[in-house]
């Protein structure tokens, strides 16, 4: 009796630690599920509207730079000079050339005319005299070889007037080819000056003087007045991330090396990741999605000096109401 009872006992033991246990990892695991989670990443300073790459066009891609006319930083205005080709003085000498034989086409258009006005002056004066040839020689007054005659030359004189009228066609047409001619060339030469197409801050020269322009491009070029981060998330982090939701922005080109940021924008695509530590080991053939951070205005200035510098992004955990709002997927 007193040995059953003390097996009853130990068996009532171990069902107690067995339920405290079970008990325990039970609350462990619900806590670890009610943790906010904070979503980490790698990021770029970059202008929010995007970088864009100045290059040149398909007709002069192979061109060398004769000049650069802008330094990194400097802000341009659209249609501002950046750059000259070394084609510029032959592109030059060839709309000289077309200008001066749309002025010879011209020369000879505005002579051929002068003749026309002549010839019908010839061809009136003609059709007079045979006129009066007629008349003549109705009334008896002239013979029929002298009337003959005058017509004639009234009709010599009106194939004259009708060839000069289709060598003029054909001058006015000489002329359009070649005023076509000068327009081309003005427009070749006009692409030899590489020009801003839009207002912003030169961020990267990539060509010099006598350097080859390829698929690189002449230079990069962004608004700096609107600063911020582009974030690389991974994938498998997007739940996590909703716009408006606030990030820790850690970089040594920062004062106090932080800043805040807020999620403007989420990328409706994947990417293949471009951001790297470095480190041995570290995943560089990720899918991420790009996400747009915008920095407080008081860090724009600061901002708009360290483009391209490699940031930190640690993504505050979502609030119940930012939780209630569907994430985006690309």
């Amino acid at each position: 009796m007193h040995q059953g009872s003390s097996l009853l006992l130990a068996l009532g033991l171990s069902a107690a630690i067995l339920s405290g246990c079970s008990a325990s990892e039970k609350q462990s695991i619900e806590t670890e599920r009610l943790q906010p989670r904070q979503v980490s990443a790698l990021g770029r300073i970059e202008p929010l509207d995007g970088i864009l790459k100045v290059s040149l066009p398909n007709s002069l891609s192979n061109d060398s730079i004769r000049q650069v006319l802008v330094e990194e930083g400097q802000v341009v205005e659209q249609g501002q000079a950046l750059a000259i080709l070394e084609t510029q003085p032959v592109l030059k000498a060839n709309l000289n050339k077309a200008e001066a034989e749309v002025t010879a086409a011209q020369r000879g258009l505005d002579a051929q005319i002068s003749v026309i006005e002549r010839y019908r002056a010839e061809r009136r004066q003609a059709q007079a005299e045979a006129r009066r040839g007629k008349e003549l020689y109705q009334d008896g007054a002239t013979s029929l070889q002298r009337y003959e005659a005058l017509q004639a030359d009234s009709d010599a004189a009106l194939a004259q007037l009708n060839e000069a009228i289709a060598n003029e066609v054909t001058l006015k047409a000489e002329v359009g080819v070649k005023q076509a001619q000068v327009k081309q060339a003005r427009a070749d030469l006009d692409q030899s000056t590489v020009k801003a197409p839009s207002k912003g801050t030169i961020l990267e020269i990539l060509a010099r003087p006598g350097n080859r322009v390829g698929e690189d491009g002449l230079l990069l070029l962004g608004d700096t007045t609107k600063m911020g981060v582009v974030a690389e998330v991974y994938q498998s982090d997007l739940p996590e991330i909703r716009p408006g939701q606030t990030a820790t922005i850690t970089a040594n080109g920062f004062p106090d090396r932080s800043q805040k940021a807020k999620v403007t924008e989420i990328a409706q695509q994947i990417s293949s990741q471009s951001v790297a530590t470095g480190e041995a080991g570290d995943k560089v053939d990720q899918r991420v999605v790009k996400v747009k951070l915008a920095l407080p205005k008081e860090s724009l200035a600061i901002a708009s000096r360290i483009n391209n510098l490699q940031v930190n992004v640690l993504f505050d955990p979502l609030t119940d109401e930012q939780r209630r709002i569907r994430p985006q997927q690309p």
